[in-house]
């Protein structure tokens, strides 16, 4: 995919001024938050379904398991399981294990949603 279409942008930090990291322009399928993601948060929410599946979770209290997200989003399993592993590298949701089943949950304190303000 061309640079130009992402928006992509380098930046240096005022910490370390040799380091330059990488921006994202904000997905247009994301009405609200910073304009300028770093690369973990465009992770979250740089896949229109990836960022359904963080919507989904951000409405459930409770936490949801792979079968009720592969029928709520019309995804495979094996789809829906690569993009919860995806949110889990970046500490945007949390599993915990009941029985057999996995629940997952939005973790709300995650970087992607305080400092980036990704809304959910």
């Amino acid at each position: 995919m061309d640079k130009k279409k992402l928006g992509i942008k380098k930046k240096k930090t005022k910490e370390a001024r040799n380091v330059e990291v990488k921006t994202y322009k904000r997905p247009p399928w994301v009405q609200s938050g910073e304009e300028e993601l770093c690369s973990d948060c465009f992770k979250v929410v740089g896949d229109r379904s990836r960022y359904n599946l963080v919507c989904m979770l951000g409405r459930s209290k409770e936490g949801m398991t792979v079968s009720e997200l592969t029928k709520r989003v019309q995804l495979r399993q094996p789809t829906v399981t690569h993009h919860l592993q995806v949110l889990r590298s970046v500490d945007a949701v949390a599993s915990e294990d009941r029985g057999r089943m996995r629940v997952y949950k939005l973790n709300r304190g995650a970087h992607c949603f305080e400092e980036c303000k990704i809304p959910y």
